[in-house]
């Protein structure tokens, strides 16, 4: 028997996402010995069903991404955008009226100041999260020192009844995707344990089948775990790849590319305008009531 073979390394669960989990099973699936012992052909049965269960789960995801059409999401995230970036420019537009024949263009410029900081708009760039969280603070800081008066005699009330009545549908949406990645996350990641459990019950029971008598039982295990013998080695290059680039500070060599993971929440992107689609929650109808989300 090759003393090289350490049945022991196939007790540990391999280090896997959604995606390469399902790629690994089905891999070690279609390895599997044709004249496997029984109890090796039920763990790979149960492996095989445990893969199927991982590109059920996978597609169920993507699906529900797709439910709120990002289009959709864009084109509210542009129209939160322009309303803040209009009520801002509309205060730099008075500011740069000459003060002494327009004495509110100080108290405009100071109003800018105020209210987007040194910063200015460049929250607008932020995930949606962060974006909504930066408006909602916004509009509190109007309402605690109750500048809309001030604001409306000074640039229109059109802008802050624009901002009431956008900032409660972006906040909805932001709310609606951060449940439904917090419940997807939740249940892929059940999916994925289960899939290392049933890679571990597998691949220890065809290490079993090594018998020390007969060398080609050992050639046969070999074949039938390479797929998770492989898998790990590319894991250990990345992860030697990458403590030698945090080491030299240099970018480490490609190593074999890992399989897709699960896609996230994108950032805000700034895309083409188009014409606006109407989003559910509230504040989507009316005039729009300034006020911060709870």
């Amino acid at each position: 028997m090759d003393k090289t073979f350490d049945a022991s390394v196939y007790v540990r669960a391999p280090i896997i996402n959604i995606a390469n989990g399902v790629t690994l099973a089905n891999a070690l699936v279609a390895a599997c010995p044709e004249a496997a012992p029984e109890n090796v052909a039920k763990a790979c049965t149960k492996l095989k069903a445990a893969a199927e269960a991982g590109q059920k789960a996978l597609t169920a995801r993507r699906r529900e991404n797709g439910a709120l059409s990002e289009d959709d999401v864009r084109v509210l995230d542009r129209e939160a955008d322009a309303s803040f970036g209009a009520l801002r420019m509309r205060l730099v537009a008075y500011a740069m009226l000459p003060a002494e024949r327009f004495p509110k263009a100080r108290r405009a410029g100071e109003l800018v100041k105020e209210l987007f900081g040194d910063d200015g708009l460049s929250f607008l760039t932020a995930e949606y999260a962060a974006q909504n969280t930066v408006m909602a603070s916004i509009v509190e800081h109007i309402q605690e020192a109750e500048l809309q008066p001030e604001i409306d005699a000074l640039v229109g009330p059109e802008f802050l009844e624009q901002i009431g009545n956008v900032l409660p549908r972006y906040d909805v949406m932001v709310r609606d995707r951060l449940q439904k990645e917090a419940a997807a996350t939740s249940n892929l990641a059940t999916v994925v344990r289960a899939i290392q459990s049933a890679i571990v019950s597998y691949a220890t029971k065809v290490a079993g089948m090594v018998d020390e008598d007969d060398p080609a039982t050992l050639e046969a295990v070999r074949r039938a775990l390479r797929p998770l013998d492989a898998h790990r080695e590319t894991g250990a290059r990345r992860a030697q790849g990458a403590r030698g680039e945090a080491a030299s500070g240099a970018p480490a060599a490609p190593t074999s590319p890992a399989a897709p993971t699960s896609p996230a929440a994108p950032a805000s992107p700034a895309a083409p305008a188009s014409p606006a689609a109407p989003a559910t929650g509230a504040g989507a109808e009316g005039g729009g009531s300034l006020s911060a989300p709870a």
